[in-house]
């Protein structure tokens, strides 16, 4: 369920260094959150979209990734794909001070795991 996961990526990203994250659903729904005034929900749902693109391209190129992390000047762009297609980005600062990457793929595999069905699926 939507809510289901909503809500428990509400509760589990607020890790120190995280800035902003989302989830983007296969209908192309998005629940988001920022804590910084830098990234706008509109930005990180254009980034949601452009992750959803890219994990299925490289599904179809049999070049299978769990999570992708991509790096710009301030920040870095955490996206894992569940296999019912539901995406998760976090965004994260560069400051390797101001967050542990180990919390951040836990997270990461977490989601993955998570055995939440959304309404409709089988």
């Amino acid at each position: 369920m939507k809510e289901t996961l909503n809500l428990w990526l509400s509760k589990s990203a607020r890790l120190p260094g995280v800035l902003a994250c989302g989830l983007r659903y296969p209908d192309k729904a998005c629940f988001t959150q920022t804590w910084s005034s830098n990234y706008k929900a509109e930005a990180l749902e254009n980034a949601l979209r452009c992750a959803a693109d890219t994990f299925h391209v490289l599904q179809l190129n049999r070049f299978v990734s769990q999570w992708t992390r991509w790096v710009y000047e301030n920040a870095f762009l955490y996206c894992a794909r569940r296999t019912d297609g539901i995406c998760l980005a976090l965004v994260t600062t560069k400051d390797p001070l101001a967050f542990d990457q180990h919390q951040i793929e836990q997270l990461l595999a977490e989601f993955r795991s998570l055995s939440v069905q959304l309404e409709g699926s089988s």
